[in-house]
């Protein structure tokens, strides 16, 4: 008896002990030749591998991740699109929440997962994303998988293969590749002074392969009312173009010829996920893991319904394709009801700045190679029939709605676009966030000294926040478009519009043009996707800011980061966290040693 008891306890205790065990995570990064489109150059990758490990979690999970950083470079790891709740020193921005990892150092993130479903981890130094240094996140949600299946189905089979499909997704990274390291492609831009707008290949996963493009079919891509936006010029055969900017007198011949205008194709290995018949359904969770390129994707024969946005279950939505921002994530369930085949999925770069598409194949097992399929996109991303649905982020409403608040007790009007050179950016208009600020103390530790900062918000705990986007653009220089990924809050879009922005609040704004804002069940992305402009346009945000810290909102698109599309954001400086002693300017990861 007393045995038994002493093994009761025993087994109790360990059972207590595993639930308050974090689960952990260890990320080695290195620096090697690969080639994932067929061309070889040095590239990092995470555990030996591109893209790196999948980071599977459970909502509520403690977790610690160990980055070992073995690159020949500073570098930080930032987990995109994961609040950081009380703990901003693990949210990886060097300069702001720490410093930078140094060759041969290492950092460990502690954190708890908070929410559920699809984000991912990268760099968060330089433009580091172009060398591949990324990787998925999975959390599986503890309940919402069973509200979304009953939300789809009635009737318990499918309501089931549903279920089972959210709970075991395939994680789909969508990246463009670089022949030249984004070091290079920094030091071109700067001599050249251009922004760098051109890409050599499509992955799925880490694979694809050099397409090359005849440059007549891929001007015809072009829609006609944006054909002026070319400004007469063509194509080439990787599907770039030499358009010019009012910024700058560009000087191409600092351009290598390899990236503009070479082609050699190639007939590298690319991705197949694999899928079953009898599963009834799978679930595609596309990642936007791009530094430049905003791909559309679309699966031959195959309708997507979309269900989740990045990590916000909506109300479903059936599309024939969608486009990818750069950091967002769309999550869509495939009814596997087609011939047991392999069809193509479609990947293409849907911006003006360059035509381009790669492609990965849907493989259901036990299949026919060699069915015929029709696909629903074009080399350009274009639909090629009237009746195909793409999706529109504006139709996107949350499955529970999660009203805001109608009153914003600040508000910031952000004028956005380039600053002074091609490559230079600046996401308040007059200042451009320098690269040299990452290797700066991290405000973390001292935010008074940066309250007055040009280059800094300074928020108070549980206040409400509207952020107005405004660009420009005009009918011959084309505003490309910029997701601007506020870290740890969720943000709510609340309206948009063509023009100026002639008010000085929202409050102001929906009195006057009532149609153009929601302010029920507005979306919630992460980033906001500010659409490109051939005109004047804003877009009107509000956030909740309830987790004092240091966090940072910049423009998702690598060469815009890292131009100084960014500015820091002190949330809550009247409540600021203790540091622990650990993340410290004493401490073992306030070194980063």
């Amino acid at each position: 008896m007393k045995l038994s008891m002493l093994l009761c306890f025993a087994g109790l205790s360990s059972a207590l002990l595993s639930l308050e065990s974090p689960k952990r995570f260890v990320l080695n990064l290195t620096w090697d030749t690969r080639a994932p489109d067929g061309v070889e150059r040095k590239q990092a990758l995470i555990n030996g591998q591109f893209p790196g490990p999948p980071l599977l979690m459970d909502e509520g999970d403690k977790v610690e991740v160990t980055v070992n950083n073995y690159l020949p470079y500073n570098t930080t790891i930032h987990y995109h699109g994961l609040e950081q709740q009380g703990t901003s020193w693990s949210d990886g921005v060097p300069g702001v929440s720490q410093r930078l990892i140094p060759p041969g150092g290492k950092f460990v993130s502690k954190f708890t997962v908070t929410q559920y479903g699809t984000y991912w981890y990268h760099s968060h130094s330089a433009g580091q994303i172009m060398d591949g240094l990324y990787g998925p996140i999975y959390i599986r949600p503890r309940t919402a998988a069973k509200d979304m299946a009953n939300a789809m189905a009635n009737d318990t089979l499918t309501r089931a293969q549903i279920y089972q499909a959210i709970k075991d997704p395939k994680l789909v990274m969508l990246s463009d590749w670089f022949h030249n390291t984004s070091e290079e492609l920094r030091e071109i831009a700067l001599d050249a002074d251009i922004d760098t707008l051109c890409t050599d290949s499509l992955l799925v996963n880490g694979r694809g392969r050099v397409r090359c493009v005849d440059p007549g079919y891929a001007s015809s891509l072009v829609p006609p009312a944006l054909s002026s936006l070319l400004q007469g010029k063509n194509y080439t055969a990787k599907g770039n173009t030499y358009a010019q900017t009012t910024y700058a007198q560009h000087n191409y011949s600092a351009v290598p010829s390899t990236m503009y205008n070479e082609c050699n194709a190639t007939d590298a290995e690319e991705a197949v996920i694999q899928v079953e018949s009898w599963k009834g359904w799978a679930s595609l969770n596309f990642i936007g893991s791009a530094g430049i390129s905003v791909p559309t994707v679309s699966i031959n024969n195959h309708s997507l319904w979309v269900y989740e946005v990045d990590g916000q279950y909506i109300q479903p939505i059936r599309v024939d394709a969608l486009a990818l921002g750069n950091g967002g994530r769309y999550s869509a369930l495939v009814k596997l009801n087609n011939t047991a085949g392999d069809y193509p999925i479609i990947v293409a770069n849907s911006g003006l700045n360059q035509k381009i598409a790669g492609r990965a194949t849907l493989s259901y097992a036990h299949g026919d190679p060699t069915i015929d399929s029709t696909p629903s996109i074009n080399y350009g991303g274009n639909r090629l029939t009237s009746d195909v649905v793409v999706l529109d982020e504006n139709t996107i409403k949350p499955l529970i709605p999660n009203k805001p608040s109608q009153h914003a007790d600040e508000t910031y009007l952000l004028n956005i676009g380039r600053y002074e050179k091609a490559w230079r950016w600046s996401l308040n208009g007059d200042h451009a966030y320098d690269l040299a600020l990452e290797a700066e103390r991290p405000m973390l530790w001292d935010p008074q000294s940066q309250e007055n900062s040009s280059l800094v918000i300074a928020t108070k705990n549980n206040t409400w926040v509207d952020i107005i986007f405004k660009v420009f653009g005009n009918s011959t220089t084309l505003q490309p478009g910029h997701p601007l990924h506020k870290h740890s809050n969720p943000v709510y879009v609340l309206g948009s519009g063509t023009g100026e922005f002639n008010y000085t609040s929202v409050a102001e704004a929906v009195n006057e043009i009532p149609e153009s804002f929601n302010l029920v069940d507005p979306p919630i992305p992460s980033p906001v996707q500010q659409p490109s402009k051939d005109r004047p346009g804003w877009r009107s945000a509000i956030m909740a800011l309830r987790n004092p810290g240091a966090f940072f909102m910049h423009c998702h698109i690598d060469p815009h980061l890292t131009g100084g599309m960014a500015l820091a954001m002190l949330d809550g400086v009247d409540t600021w966290p203790t540091v622990p002693a650990q993340y410290g300017p004493q401490g073992h990861w306030g070194k980063a040693a």
